[in-house]
């Protein structure tokens, strides 16, 4: 079986173990996502980071986001280009509530500044899946891949998942940006 259809099987079955969940499962998921935020932000002495706002069925870090914010962190977060590039935004406090849809159905707030990425000390992804030597499986588009072989400085790459995503083996091709470390709602696991 050719990588594309690995890849492609195992973005259907996380599709389907996320459908899954309830929505208890994801409030609880929601307040450990929190948690392991803020206590990374406090390790690591974040000052600048990027990071995605969840589809619904994402992990949800939606909360987790916005408590940085108010923490002083600056959190940027993407919008997706036709051109297969991701343009940035700031963050503001409370505006991760107030998103809309880009060109490509990903949610974006609809106020702040656009900014450029610049130095950052971390980068949350999201996945489809990982596995525990940080190979990651995006969604198909290459977005963050393209980004990260382009981001300035050495942040801290971090895959955000649900435990469920984590798997034996992510299938990887050379373009495939690994990640250092993952976060799920029951742990965060560094890779390198």
């Amino acid at each position: 079986m050719a990588i594309d259809d690995d890849k492609s099987e195992l973005r259907a079955f996380v599709r389907l173990t996320r459908l899954a969940r309830t929505d208890a499962d994801r409030a609880v998921a929601a307040d450990s996502f929190d948690e392991f935020l803020t206590i990374l932000a406090d390790q690591f002495s974040w000052a600048r980071i990027a990071a995605f706002i969840p589809t619904p069925s994402e992990p949800p870090i939606a909360a987790g986001l916005n408590n940085l914010v108010r923490a002083g962190v600056s959190v940027i977060v993407p919008v997706s280009t036709r051109d297969g590039l991701l343009d940035w935004v700031d963050l503001g406090v409370d505006t991760i509530w107030t998103t809309k849809e880009d060109d490509l159905k990903m949610p974006v707030p609809t106020v702040g500044d656009r900014v450029t990425a610049g130095s950052l000390d971390a980068v949350l992804v999201p996945a489809a899946a990982v596995d525990r030597d940080g190979n990651r499986l995006g969604w198909g588009k290459g977005f963050y891949d393209r980004f990260l072989s382009q981001v300035e400085g050495n942040p801290l790459v971090i895959a955000v998942v649900f435990d469920s995503d984590v798997v034996v083996a992510v299938p990887t091709e050379t373009h495939d940006a690994p990640v250092g470390a993952i976060l799920t709602e029951t742990e965060i696991t560094f890779t390198q």
